[in-house]
């Protein structure tokens, strides 16, 4: 069976997993890096790991913190609920120490020179639907992405994860513009969950050289155990195959068989292929699915 994203379930000795603060997600203290951004466009520095006192200091949007414990104590804002972190900061030259909420600070950082990519989770976005068993809720989270250089906003996008199971863990990912006219840089965010037969889910944007944050087109992998495999991938105008100003996805899906290898591994079979080309609009900004 294909392995789907390995680098998302190896155990690292500082991963701090969903289950050590009731309902929060590891998604920006996940890694053996505990270096971070500041997500918030502003963050209040306490002096204590409450909001009892007033604010010792403030930092910005893209500011780097050093995440140096993690307390007890919690706290829910827009829907989530996660822990103060003391961190170590830099302010006028001199190293200094506070504590900051969770949901004030970055998932996995990222940054190409000077331009910091700088995610989060910004609160909960439930929708609720109707299903043969009555009403239900899907609950999601609003993820923002902010292209920050030199303390300035460059660019702002965000999206809707496609929900919670799949947001146990995050990484993200900055590449070249990979070929595509007018972008200098493409950017990755992945959720993934932690079981077999939970989606991983890939959200791609395009920062084009005029500091525009374009939506791609995303993708979706699924493997269960051996039994089942759904996967998707994206060929790119500077790679093999490629196509000039053209983002190519295919899918396959695999199930397994009644035969096995001669490790005793069930044999998939191919049961579905789907290929889709995505022309890139250098001019509008914007990709199109051709039929």
């Amino acid at each position: 069976m294909k392995k789907l994203l390995p680098i998302l379930f190896i155990c690292f000795s500082n991963t701090l997993y969903a289950q050590d603060f009731p309902d929060m997600r590891s998604w920006s203290l996940y890694g053996d890096s505990l270096e971070r951004y500041i997500f918030a466009d502003t963050a209040f520095v306490r002096i204590t790991p409450d909001t009892k006192q007033a604010p010792i200091d403030t930092l910005l949007a893209g500011d780097n913190i050093t995440i140096t414990n993690i307390t007890s104590n919690s706290l829910t804002i827009r829907g989530l609920k996660g822990p103060w972190l003391q961190v170590n900061y830099q302010k006028n030259g001199e190293s200094r120490n506070g504590y900051i909420w969770q949901g004030l600070v970055s998932c996995a950082p990222m940054r190409r020179g000077d331009i910091k990519f700088v995610y989060g989770i910004e609160r909960r976005a439930d929708s609720a639907y109707t299903s043969d068993q009555g009403k239900d809720t899907l609950r999601r989270y609003l993820v923002r992405l902010k292209v920050i250089q030199n303390g300035s906003i460059l660019a702002k996008a965000a999206f809707v994860t496609d929900d919670d199971e799949s947001a146990n863990f995050s990484m993200g990912k900055v590449m070249s513009g990979m070929g595509l006219s007018n972008v200098q840089h493409i950017v990755v965010v992945t959720f993934s969950g932690e079981a077999c037969a939970i989606p991983t889910y890939d959200y791609y944007f395009a920062l084009t050289k005029d500091n525009q944050l374009i939506r791609l087109p995303g993708k979706t992998n699924i493997g269960d155990a051996g039994v089942y495999y759904h996967g998707e991938s994206f060929t790119f105008p500077n790679e093999k195959n490629g196509k000039p100003d053209m983002v190519i996805w295919n899918m396959i899906e695999e199930e397994a068989t009644e035969k096995v290898d001669k490790d005793g591994n069930e044999i998939l079979k191919v049961t579905g292929k789907r290929t889709v080309n995505y022309a890139w609009d250098a001019v509008n900004g914007k990709f199109t699915a051709l039929r």
